[in-house]
């Protein structure tokens, strides 16, 4: 073909092209409730808008700062945060910059080196933590530092596989959440400390049992390579359980080898079950056995002091599902386990409905935060705001943030003031407007092509750089300690005077 062939054809085109864009609707064309077509505009396709994505390398260089260190003094710390370093920290924000609302954690970080017990921090999110991304970096730098090592708590199912742990377990078994897709035939309540729980079928019976009623279940926990060194270090296997109306027969394995059982009387409560181990296993299996199943709210991998650090993605969730939950529950389970810290990590579930005010948000999600508070007065709660999402440019020239990324952080952060929480700004400590699509195209990549996630190394980046905010707190409460009144673990005045 004829070189002026070709560019009249080619012109043919442009030209249809810019017809179709003239006279295409706007909004665009329904096809169905879920499908719409678009086109660019005519402006868009002479005029494409010019967007300019953030510049990271600054914060990816900054923020890997390794694993800080213990001084031989016990009332000192060295984090290794040279002075460049902290006026680079992107700090933790507290309510009136009143950071003693978080001084009963920070108190328990020091007091592990003084009274060696376990304390626990639950790690709760959407699916931006899912695979035990971020919570698998706080935990390996935390129990680097005042000890401890094992995964935390683990379901029975996972909707990802963690990398913490590799997990199998027989087919029969069924997950049952109070947030995502909740089964509405599941009527109570009682769902446990990660919000979700696990029963097996017990439509099979287990032909290997006397009693023929008897069915059974089965859990393997085996090492993975992905996990950080301190994750399959433990001395002991929890197994937290609801209601069993009937016996269970409980038998942990190290490969073939009984190590223990236990039959266990039918029981209507939170009730935990523990198996010390004298030599750490190479591979874990739970087998359970009963006439019916018991609810398995999870198992936890743990060192007898330090600190666990337990990793719950909720997808699906906005993080304001705590309150349909049985807060007694949570109660006892937070008070016996020591649970010192809560970080609760939302908002890619929020971001998809964009409205002009999140005010509603905000109260839902002050209203669970008190919950929490009230659950148990000696933990602290820390909220991680919503990171950068962004979006194809309708207007062209590539992605953009979500327009109300930043309403959606404010809200996060005005319920976690008005509830006397500290807060994390995701959004800010990644770069801001824009930054999303910076962290996608990184080489290598840190986050993925959906815009919205970040993948194992950003998560990591991430993770790290809330690690440096938490320990330059506890490095300036060192410093002050002394001088400092811990506030009463009753208190529960908020900033706007309610309760």
């Amino acid at each position: 073909m004829k070189p002026v062939r070709i560019l009249g054809f080619m012109s043919l085109i442009y030209l249809f092209l810019l017809v179709i864009a003239y006279f295409f609707p706007k909004n665009g064309i329904s096809v169905t409730d879920s499908v719409q077509l678009k086109f660019p505009g005519l402006k868009n396709i002479i005029f494409p808008k010019t967007i300019t994505y953030t510049d990271i390398s600054k914060i990816i260089r900054g923020s890997d700062t390794g694993v800080v260190e213990i001084n031989q003094y016990p009332d000192q710390i060295d984090t290794n945060l040279s002075a460049e370093m902290r006026a680079k920290l992107h700090r933790l924000q507290f309510p009136g910059n009143n950071r003693s609302v978080i001084f009963q954690f920070l108190e328990a970080l020091f007091q592990l080196k003084n009274e060696p017990e376990l304390i626990r921090i639950m790690h709760y999110g959407d699916s931006q933590i899912e695979g035990d991304r971020m919570s698998g970096t706080i935990r390996y730098n935390l129990q680097s530092l005042f000890g401890g090592s094992g995964t935390g708590l683990l379901p029975v199912l996972d909707v990802t596989p963690t990398l913490s742990v590799n997990k199998s377990c027989s087919p029969n078994w069924s997950r049952y959440t109070i947030f995502g897709r909740h089964d509405t035939t599941k009527t109570g309540k009682q769902f446990g400390p990660m919000l979700s729980f696990c029963r097996f079928s017990t439509s099979v019976i287990d032909s290997s049992d006397n009693d023929s009623m008897m069915t059974s279940a089965w859990v393997k926990l085996t090492p993975s390579s992905r996990a950080y060194s301190r994750t399959g270090d433990f001395d002991h296997l929890s197994i937290y359980l609801g209601k069993n109306k009937k016996p269970l027969i409980i038998e942990v394995y190290n490969k073939e080898n009984l190590m223990v059982v236990d039959t266990l009387p039918p029981f209507y409560e939170l009730k935990k079950y523990t198996c010390y181990f004298r030599e750490r296993p190479s591979e874990i299996t739970v087998k359970f056995r009963s006439g019916t199943s018991p609810v398995v709210y999870g198992l936890s991998l743990d060192n007898s002091s330090g600190i666990a650090v337990d990793n719950i993605p909720m997808r699906g969730s906005s993080g304001v599902d705590f309150n349909r939950t049985d807060l007694k529950l949570l109660s006892k389970f937070y008070q016996s386990e020591k649970v010192r810290l809560l970080i609760l990590q939302f908002g890619v579930n929020v971001a998809p409905n964009i409205v002009e005010d999140y005010g509603f948000y905000e109260e839902w999600l002050y209203k669970n935060l008190i919950s929490l508070k009230k659950s148990n007065p000696q933990m602290s709660i820390i909220v991680i705001g919503i990171s950068d999402m962004a979006r194809k440019s309708e207007e062209g020239g590539g992605y953009e943030s979500l327009p109300n990324i930043e309403k959606i952080r404010d809200a996060q952060r005005n319920a976690a003031f008005r509830a006397e929480c500290g807060f994390w700004d995701t959004y800010e400590a990644m770069g801001g407007k824009n930054s999303m699509p910076s962290w996608v195209f990184a080489n290598p990549p840190l986050a993925s092509t959906d815009f919205t996630h970040f993948n194992p190394e950003g998560a990591r980046i991430i993770a790290q750089m809330f690690i440096n905010a938490l320990l330059a707190e506890y490095e300036d409460y060192i410093k002050s300690r002394k001088t400092i009144v811990i506030p009463k673990s009753d208190s529960l005045k908020t900033r706007n005077g309610k309760n």
